[in-house]
């Protein structure tokens, strides 16, 4: 909602929390408008009314057809009758061979020993868990077997039709991110909580697209069994997954089984997210591979993996989708993210239109001239490539032999434009967010004031939680120290940790290592924020400040007051 007297900075109070009014007008939008451009393969098994009711309101063209609604429609709920249900169905029911609600008895799929599997068993396992998965994912009954347990967490008793009974319990609230802003502070200054239990690992991604296809809900459930077993009644549990802000999966699978859940947001300075995103993705990159045939492979290409570099070229990947998307050109973004940046015939001039500088590949189309507006001094810099003459012939076949390992060294951290996507996209995906959830279920941390005043902002998030609020310290930074303990591990590729094995494989998991975060040599200090910055080149700082900025507007709208980013 609104704040007395609107927001500095110009945006109206009845704006505030709501998309922006003006229809067609959202080019800015491009990214991010998810039902516009992948309607047909993400929400069809969600059903329309839900994926419509998810996307942005009012903002792309497919909004200006009828049939699609710019409000939140209403949705389905799952009943949370304490009266126990069935798995499968019995005989009054019909049985149509399909379970009636979703079960905590299934086998765990995939099991907790996955990634000690060679390919080919891997390949079997899925094999043998997608039935599963599919009738997980075809339920048309939204009810949970068994009873619900009367305590704050949603926790479950589940009968089985052998007479086993067992208890499992799901997040009463969920850390959707965004990646670097702070997610791992958040979560140690919540274990100060005595009745805050932490998940088996700090990010099961069960919502994850890829995953959320190779996943049952036994298997998800097993990350929040300490909670079935410690504390009183009020105990509550997470899932602290930075990667759910912007997933469709998870906005409808929560909506849909969780719908009390709630839901926290951290937001930080666009820029300075961006550079920790660049910086854990170029750690990575040196870690994992800095000897060996791939070493040798990426220092080849050394120069365009440089923060500068690679910021730049995100800027002319994103400035390219939202030119496309604002005079219809095709293709609607360039190929791919190591891809060289040459025009295709149909977007380029066949003949001068004056200027200088390398420039006249872009003058004589509409798609060009709106490239030059977002930025005519980087676009000169990318000039030679735009036109097809970089990168020469004897650095072609190294940029190409390169690209796949730096994907899969970085961990997909290093290509473009996702740095610069994730930055951008606080006030869109909170909106969808919103769509779908009460405001009051929804709390929004901005990184900086929980650096500066963690006490302030925990007692709040405390009582956003209707937890008693306890003394956190005075410690507000924390950084997790290698990936152990982090991320569920699904698949081999994801083992740099192990579950381990053990008698009682669920109250068991890799240790988490929390603590100081690296001081870096080069660090600016905010006089008005207090906060340390990362140290950035000034133009790089002001080229994407101009890109962030009607981004931060839309933040800003929705949280009716201005950050001053």
């Amino acid at each position: 909602g609104g704040v007395p007297g609107g927001i500095p900075g110009g945006v109206p109070a009845a704006e505030a929390g709501h998309p922006p009014a003006v229809r067609g007008k959202c080019v800015e939008d491009y990214p991010f408008a998810d039902c516009q451009q992948d309607l047909p393969s993400s929400c069809a098994r969600w059903g329309d009314t839900l994926c419509r009711s998810t996307c942005t309101p009012g903002c792309g063209t497919s909004y200006e057809s009828p049939s699609y609604e710019t409000t939140a429609a209403a949705l389905e709920r799952p009943h949370l009758e304490t009266d126990e249900v069935l798995p499968h169905p019995t005989e009054a029911d019909g049985d149509d061979g399909r379970p009636h609600c979703l079960s905590f008895h299934n086998d765990l799929c995939p099991p907790l020993n996955v990634s000690f599997q060679n390919e080919a068993q891997q390949r079997a396992t899925r094999k043998f868990c997608s039935k599963y998965v599919k009738q997980e994912r075809g339920l048309r009954n939204l009810r949970f077997c068994g009873s619900r347990q009367p305590r704050l967490n949603p926790c479950f008793t589940e009968t089985s039709l052998a007479g086993a009974r067992v208890s499992c319990c799901l997040p009463h609230f969920f850390i959707l991110g965004e990646m670097k802003c702070g997610t791992t502070t958040l979560y140690q200054l919540l274990l100060k909580h005595g009745r805050v239990v932490p998940p088996l690992t700090k990010e099961p991604r069960f919502l994850q697209p890829g995953r959320f296809s190779e996943t049952t809900l036994s298997r998800y459930a097993i990350n929040f069994q300490r909670a079935v077993v410690t504390g009183p009644n009020d105990t509550v549990t997470f899932d602290a997954s930075p990667v759910y802000l912007r997933s469709k999966v998870a906005r409808f699978w929560i909506s849909r089984w969780l719908p009390e859940s709630r839901l926290i947001v951290l937001v930080r300075h666009p820029v300075q997210r961006s550079f920790s995103h660049w910086k854990m993705g170029y750690d990575w990159l040196t870690s994992k591979c800095g000897t060996g045939p791939a070493a040798a492979r990426i220092a080849e290409v050394q120069t365009l993996l440089t923060f500068k570099r690679t910021a730049e070229r995100s800027l002319v990947h994103a400035y390219w989708g939202k030119c496309a998307m604002a005079t219809r050109a095709k293709p609607t973004r360039p190929l791919d993210a190591f891809e060289p940046l040459a025009l295709p015939a149909g977007l380029r001039s066949t003949g001068g239109g004056g200027g200088g500088g390398g420039l006249e590949v872009l003058l004589g189309t509409a798609f060009g001239r709106c490239m030059l507006e977002q930025d005519e001094d980087l676009m000169s810099d990318f000039a030679p490539e735009l036109e097809g003459a970089w990168p020469p012939p004897e650095l072609s076949f190294a940029v190409k032999a390169a690209k796949r390992d730096v994907a899969a060294c970085s961990e997909m951290m290093l290509l473009p434009p996702g740095m610069l996507l994730k930055s951008a996209s606080y006030g869109v995906e909170l909106e969808k967010w919103a769509a779908l959830f009460p405001r009051e279920q929804i709390k929004v941390i901005v990184t900086d004031e929980m650096t500066r005043g963690a006490q302030r902002i925990m007692n709040e998030t405390f009582d956003f939680l209707r937890l008693p609020r306890v003394d956190v310290g005075s410690k507000s930074r924390f950084c997790v120290r290698g990936k152990a303990g982090v991320m569920d591990v699904l698949h081999r590729e994801d083992l740099n940790v192990t579950l381990g094995s053990t008698s009682d494989p669920s109250l068991q998991g890799p240790k988490l290592k929390v603590g100081d975060c690296a001081e870096e040599p080069h660090h600016a200090h905010d006089t008005l924020t207090g906060s340390d910055l990362h140290a950035i080149d000034p133009l790089v700082d002001q080229r994407l400040r101009r890109f962030f900025e009607p981004h931060n507007r839309r933040l800003y709208r929705f949280l009716g007051r201005d950050l001053g980013w």
